[in-house]
């Protein structure tokens, strides 16, 4: 569906009062063209409309119009900044579409998520993502826990069928 064709039906929903159906034209909207500022000013306006100050500063992050009340619950809702900066699905840099206000708050929350981890922000085709680890040693915590989990299931298993075969005979 075109883009316009759904704004049209999100706007017919509000005139209905119909808010939720307006909301989830908007969230699939939002996931489609995640780089329309339009559309996330759309957003954080209908989340201000119904009283859920923290997303409206969450989609109104990158706007001009978001209150430092909305950034506030914002930032209490998601404290690290590495957790903002993934939570806001941006697929490219944005800095150069927005205003200075956004453009100020969006270079802070990147430079915040930066002094959190050094290696964190890099702008990729799919948003602003964790680097790649830098060797092997890095995915070994994850890589053993992984196996250790496996190997208690395979055990549960094991033993789950001799008790099983016990019971048959």
């Amino acid at each position: 569906m075109a883009k316009e064709h759904v704004l049209a039906k999100v706007e017919a929903d509000l005139r209905r009062g119909h808010i939720h159906p307006a909301m989830q034209r908007l969230a699939s909207l939002n996931a489609a063209y995640p780089d329309d500022l339009e559309l996330r000013a759309r957003r954080a306006a209908l989340y201000r409309q119904v009283g859920n100050v923290a997303e409206a500063g969450r989609w109104g992050f990158l706007s001009e119009e978001a209150g430092a009340e909305e950034i506030a619950a914002f930032e209490r809702c998601r404290p690290g900044a590495r957790q903002r900066l993934l939570v806001l699905k941006v697929a490219t840099d944005p800095t150069d579409r927005l205003g200075p206000v956004a453009g100020a708050r969006l270079g802070q929350l990147v430079d915040r998520a930066r002094q959190e981890d050094p290696s964190l922000v890099d702008w990729t085709n799919v948003g602003s993502r964790p680097a790649e680890p830098s060797s092997w040693r890095d995915e070994l915590g994850c890589c053993l826990v992984t196996a250790v989990i496996g190997a208690i299931l395979v055990t549960l298993i094991v033993l789950g069928l001799i008790t099983v075969i016990r019971w048959a005979l």
